[in-house]
């Protein structure tokens, strides 16, 4: 059984309620709502209903599929916000009217789309893989909603944008021009350490710093960037400034970790032909790229931060960058996506175009 994806999506285009079609077919099952069973029973106010076992009309098969369209966002977004209520709150409709149109939605495909407990929901083997064709419909229906609009190159709903917590600052800061450019469309981000969390989130995309273990996924290169050494230039005016690696034995210092891994105390460097090998002094540890750029702000001691990470601090002089001279082992930076994934669809093609000319400024 696989988890339902952590999120806070939203409706790819707004649905302000789930109400039932105007037209009823009925079959020799009893009635039912074009699209799926809903109720073995017409809607209050509903005195009659069509004669039974009329032929179904052009227009209903119209309806019947723009009810499911309508039942696979409901069901993504309920996916994604993992549970009844988020995704509700976030389609504008109650959680029972939800639940009831999910219900509905297993019985016309025949079986369970999700487990519920009192733990919350997950995704069945089936649900899962249902979930992952939704998802590309969904994404193929908002780009043909785009073409012609400026050409073809317009993006539209709501992007998923996983990151690396060194992106943060980079990513965050440069959205406005991007939402300028697409008035129709939403970004929700999330910070991340892994390409996995572009599966396991339900996202759109993950944007990652380093070598990927999972070579299924789809990696689209957006660029490069190296660690620095870095401190306060108060920090420096009190302790010295290191003239070489080895130097830094003698400093304090604040380094990264993942949580899955345990403190790396030993900073490597090269420098042409040159390298070097440092054990340093340990005063605090973080766990995210973050709070490692945090800490050397506050003045705790010396760290390594990833330049992309910490250029705009350096740039604006609250840190200061020693021993650029002697490099560290340069990281890639790369847009992930699912590895089912066909076809980028365009809001996700658009932003890595984005993002890959805006990193290279």
């Amino acid at each position: 059984m696989s988890s339902v994806p952590q999120g806070t999506g939203s409706a790819t285009t707004r649905v302000a309620s789930w109400s039932a079609p105007s037209g009823w077919i009925t079959r020799d099952d009893g009635p039912r709502l074009a699209g799926g069973p809903v109720s073995s029973k017409p809607p209050a106010g509903t005195s009659s209903v069509p004669p039974r076992n009329r032929p179904a009309t052009e227009n209903d098969r119209k309806t019947a599929t723009m009810d499911k369209l309508r039942a696979m966002t409901f069901f993504c977004r309920t996916v994604e916000a993992k549970s009844f209520a988020a995704a509700a709150q976030a389609l504008g409709m109650v959680p029972s009217a939800l639940s009831k149109a999910i219900a509905a939605l297993e019985h016309e495909l025949g079986f369970a789309l999700l487990n519920r407990s009192t733990r919350g929901l997950a995704l069945t083997d089936e649900g899962g893989r249902y979930y992952e064709q939704c998802r590309q419909i969904l994404s193929d229906i908002e780009d043909a909603e785009g073409t012609g609009r400026r050409g073809g190159t317009q993006a539209r709903g709501t992007l998923r944008v996983g990151m690396h917590p060194g992106l943060r600052y980079a990513v965050m800061t440069t959205l406005r021009p991007f939402l300028g450019e697409h008035p129709d469309l939403r970004i929700e981000t999330l910070i991340t350490n892994t390409a996995a969390a572009v599966v396991d989130e339900g996202l759109d995309l993950v944007l990652c710093i380093g070598a990927l273990a999972d070579s299924s996924m789809i990696a689209r290169p957006l660029g490069w960037t190296r660690p620095i050494v870095c401190a306060t230039p108060d920090y420096f005016t009190s302790h010295g400034e290191p003239h070489h690696p080895s130097e830094l034995a003698q400093h304090s210092s604040v380094i990264y970790a993942r949580r899955d891994e345990a403190p790396n105390t030993r900073w490597r460097f090269a420098k042409g032909g040159e390298t070097c090998e440092v054990d340093v002094p340990v005063r605090a540890v973080s766990r995210d790229g973050i709070g490692l750029v945090d800490a050397a702000l506050s003045g705790c001691g010396v760290a390594r931060p990833l330049e992309i990470a910490a250029r705009h601090w350096v740039v604006a002089g609250r840190l200061r960058e020693v021993l650029n001279d002697w490099t560290g082992e340069p990281q890639a930076i790369a847009a992930v996506s699912p590895p089912q994934s066909r076809t980028a669809p365009a809001k996700v093609r658009l932003y890595i175009e984005y993002l890959a000319s805006m990193l290279a400024a």
